[in-house]
């Protein structure tokens, strides 16, 4: 399958693609600290003894970040001008956008 060469636009939407996954990623990393620090807070009240446990799930909020990062930085390492396709530039929207979704849910 040959891909033909298009129009400017194509980077445009790649871009947007590694700009969705760092972006929605992180907003989910911070999202999932401030619920488990959250938690954290009340359990320190409830169950001393239990804190240092609880804090895996601010360590599993934070590799979502990561997650989406690295995302960006592969997806970044593919786009070049002279032969970016819109194929390859919808591709990688729908590939950051999946990746930064998810770490939202």
């Amino acid at each position: 399958m040959t891909k033909s060469v298009c129009d400017p636009s194509a980077n445009f939407y790649g871009m947007l693609g590694v700009s969705m996954s760092i972006v929605l990623a992180n907003l989910g990393a911070a999202y999932g600290t401030a619920k488990s620090g959250v938690g954290i807070a009340n359990l320190g009240i409830m169950r001393p003894d239990m804190v240092m446990r609880s804090l895996i799930p601010v360590v599993m909020a934070g590799v979502l970040g990561i997650y989406g990062l690295i995302t960006a930085v592969i997806i970044n390492g593919k786009i070049h001008a002279p032969s970016y396709s819109a194929y390859s530039g919808y591709a990688h929207l729908a590939a950051g956008l999946t990746v930064g979704m998810s770490s939202l849910a």
